[in-house]
């Protein structure tokens, strides 16, 4: 997480919506009726690269917050593949996948050289993760300015029971409110370009009241707007930095955050009908 200059909030104790992470425990229990409702459980959650806020390093926690949401689709941000021994140089995309059983796209953002000839490369950057078949995917880089860091949009085509969604992950920028909006027209660009419905979420580093936001939500409906209860604070319990938009007028049938200790942001979970 980095903290942004974009309208900076008081602390304050996280409001969580609909169920912590008892209840979401249970969901498993329930997804079969979810799915023939034709209900999809869409999350966004940046993972801090696997490690909480104490910066310890455990993917099999992260992974099992995962599988307590129980999410159809769920979009990651800080993901270390390769990267650094702080992720004990894993694939931690592929780690997760494989712990999980779902299948996963990966869309790196930083790409260095491997420090020793023949090692792989060492990559940062946002993934997917989803229990239904992965149709196509792509990560395109964002606008960039000089000695900032490289940002992206990963896009993944999900096959959903025979319907296509079209889904949007990005980490974007924090110091350069010009560069962020440059990268908020170059998101809403490519996803408009979808001939399928577009679900868009990640960690924007920029709160409800930043002017720029209206990129999105004059485009989207901000599911934590739609149904959220209070002020939705899902990064370190004080900024709203996460986000899942869904189409206009989209039966939204619950967002809630999971309090946990596994990342400093919350997973952002919501329930929405398949447009």
């Amino acid at each position: 997480m980095s903290i942004s200059r974009r309208g900076l909030l008081g602390a304050s104790a996280v409001a969580a919506a609909g169920v912590g992470l008892a209840a979401a425990g249970a969901a498993a229990t329930v997804d079969k009726r979810r799915i023939k409702r034709g209900v999809l459980r869409v999350a966004s959650f940046n993972i801090h690269y696997g490690a909480g806020p104490d910066n310890v390093f455990d993917l099999e926690h992260t992974a099992e917050i995962i599988e307590a949401i129980d999410p159809d689709v769920v979009g990651l941000q800080e993901v270390d593949k390769h990267f650094r021994v702080r992720s004990n140089w894993l694939d931690t995309a592929s780690e997760l996948a494989r712990m999980l059983g779902m299948h996963q796209t990966y869309g790196p953002n930083i790409d260095l050289d491997p420090l020793e000839a023949g090692q792989p490369r060492r990559q940062y950057g946002t993934a997917f993760l989803s229990r239904w078949p992965i149709l196509e995917s792509r990560n395109t880089r964002l606008p960039q300015y000089s000695g900032s860091e490289p940002r992206g949009l990963l896009e993944a085509v999900v096959n959903i029971q025979g319907k296509r969604v079209r889904l949007g992950n990005s980490h974007m920028q924090h110091t350069s409110d010009a560069e962020w909006q440059e990268q908020a027209d170059a998101i809403v660009n490519l996803l408009g370009q979808s001939a399928e419905p577009v679900i868009f979420l990640g960690d924007t580093n920029a709160v409800p009241s930043f002017p720029g936001m209206t990129t999105f939500t004059d485009r989207y409906d901000d599911v934590w707007a739609r149904i959220g209860v209070g002020e939705g604070l899902s990064a370190a319990n004080t900024w709203r930095f996460d986000y899942i938009f869904v189409p206009k007028g989209s039966d939204v049938r619950s967002a809630w955050l999971v309090s946990t200790d596994v990342s400093d942001h919350l997973p952002l979970v919501t329930d929405v009908l398949l447009p």
